[in-house]
């Protein structure tokens, strides 16, 4: 199973308390409904999946006390389960859905309380719904038709989390990049447990980043100190085979002496080898004197 499968198996055993959530979890299932050609009435909804299909189902026969069809079809190579719908009040539903914008959406979803918007939310992932798998960068996204892109889009402002949009043929991608976002949606709409391997995950991949970046800036402070011993080690042995190290001052004879014996030691480890010790910068200013006396 994908992450995202994942998801999906856990929020179909989410239980729906109020029925002012079943109605958005309802709404938020049946975004992919059209209208069905052989019944004026009705209405047509395809899911990826049995489950969410049953679902759907169970749901509109405890809103609407009414039976609705299950069927298994088959559409452009690809299996789908449809649920057929003739009910009015749900077609009225659909419709008022369909055509809202952002001032009026409340009334779509009738009143409503504090765990509305996850159950619309909850609906609109187990139907439209994906997320990557945890090793990959995060992309959570919503495949919208366009007759519900405004509804979408209006609830993700109303609650506080703008998507971002993309064009996939006639449908419209509402996607998420920041995992921050992500896994308050995941929490939002009942997905406690992914939220916690979301947290985990990105928790993980920073400190592989950190520890990356570390090992990088090691290895280019590693790769100076190779070349400046380098560039002293041959000023020094050039010093020396023209006979002019013994020219210079006995400090500068010992620091010469020093790197050469110790070509691959650090400026602290070669400070520390003098007697006595001298600092760094002391260092530092012994072995400009020496490339200066090269020039």
């Amino acid at each position: 199973m994908s992450f995202a499968d994942t998801v999906r198996a856990d929020l179909l055993s989410v239980p729906v308390k109020k029925n002012c959530c079943r109605r958005c979890l309802i709404c938020g299932l049946f975004l992919v409904a059209f209208p069905d050609p052989e019944n004026k009435g009705g209405a047509i909804a395809r899911f990826r999946d049995g489950q969410t299909a049953d679902l759907a189902a169970a749901e509109l026969r405890v809103q609407f006390s009414k039976e609705p069809m299950h069927r298994k079809i088959g559409f452009c190579g690809k299996y789908y389960e449809e649920v057929l719908f003739a009910s009015p009040s749900f077609r009225r539903l659909l419709d008022h859905m369909q055509t809202s914008n952002a001032e009026d959406l409340a009334s779509v979803f009738g009143a409503r309380c504090e765990e509305c918007n996850g159950a619309f939310l909850r609906g609109m992932f187990l139907s439209l719904g994906t997320v990557n798998d945890l090793q990959k960068a995060i992309h959570m996204e919503f495949l919208v038709p366009s007759a519900s892109e405004t509804v979408v889009s209006a609830f993700f402002e109303e609650i506080g989390y703008p998507a971002g949009r993309i064009k996939r043929g006639n449908r419209t991608g509402f996607y998420f990049k920041k995992a921050a976002s992500v896994e308050d949606l995941f929490t939002m709409m009942g997905a406690q447990r992914e939220t916690f391997e979301m947290m985990n995950a990105r928790i993980m991949r920073d400190i592989r980043s950190y520890e990356n970046r570390m090992t990088n800036c090691e290895t280019r402070n590693l790769a100076r100190t190779v070349s400046a011993s380098a560039r002293q080690v041959e000023a020094i042995s050039y010093l020396k085979e023209t006979g002019k190290l013994g020219n210079l001052s006995e400090e500068l004879r010992e620091t010469a002496r020093l790197r050469l014996e110790n070509p691959e030691s650090s400026l602290d480890e070669l400070a520390l080898l003098h007697n006595p010790p001298i600092t760094k910068s002391g260092l530092n200013h012994r072995l400009r004197r020496l490339l200066d006396a090269v020039e």
